[in-house]
């Protein structure tokens, strides 16, 4: 065996026993959002405004629209965590929270997907402009929430009947991220939900 050969089967050698080869990175854990506990009105509010609601678009503003969590930083800047991400892209997420905190509200009547053939009295359009891992002040990590909900007759007018925005966070600290994230979107969901006027 050339001394070339040699040279290159023993550093190929050092290189697999110190493992730069053989060592794959860590996959990023993906995390989910759940739904929380269904809040309806009181029975003294009136029945259902809306007898059938279709939960329309749901839109999450850039940065956040993407499954890599958007790290807000103490200078101002956002990063994007490689070992965190949302299961799916957000907005997808965010349909689960939203159907149901629409359901236990009281106001929309039988609600159903934007998939759904059922004529629907109104339509929610969702904006989502922030949802973020908060990382501005030193040593606390916080989920972070904000939601517009637009609700929309249907008919030809399309006006908007109700609107409302919520925010919410939810603290982060112990790295269930999808505890805490589901805390803050069902918190903010219940806050615009409140506020609709």
């Amino acid at each position: 065996m050339g001394l070339i050969a040699q040279l290159f089967a023993g550093l190929t050698l050092t290189l697999l026993c110190a493992g730069c080869l053989s060592s794959a990175p860590q996959p990023a854990t993906a995390w989910s959002l759940e739904s929380g506990p269904v809040r309806s009105l009181p029975t003294a509010e009136p029945k259902a405004i809306f007898p059938a609601t279709r939960l329309g678009g749901v839109s999450v503003m850039a940065p956040y629209d993407q499954p890599a969590f958007a790290v807000k930083r103490a200078d101002g800047s956002v990063a994007f965590d490689a070992g965190n991400r949302f299961a799916a892209a957000p907005a997808a997420l965010l349909r689960g929270p939203l159907m149901a905190g629409l359901s236990g509200d009281g106001r929309f009547g039988h609600v159903v997907p934007s998939t759904s053939v059922v004529s629907a009295d109104a339509v929610v359009e969702v904006m989502v402009p922030e949802l973020a891992l908060d990382c501005t002040t030193e040593g606390v990590r916080k989920a972070r929430a904000a939601v517009r909900v637009d609700v929309v007759r249907n008919g030809r007018s399309r006006d908007v009947a109700l609107s409302g925005s919520g925010t919410a966070e939810a603290d982060a600290s112990s790295g269930d991220y999808g505890a805490a994230f589901s805390a803050a979107v069902n918190s903010a969901v219940a806050n615009a939900l409140s506020e609709l006027k």
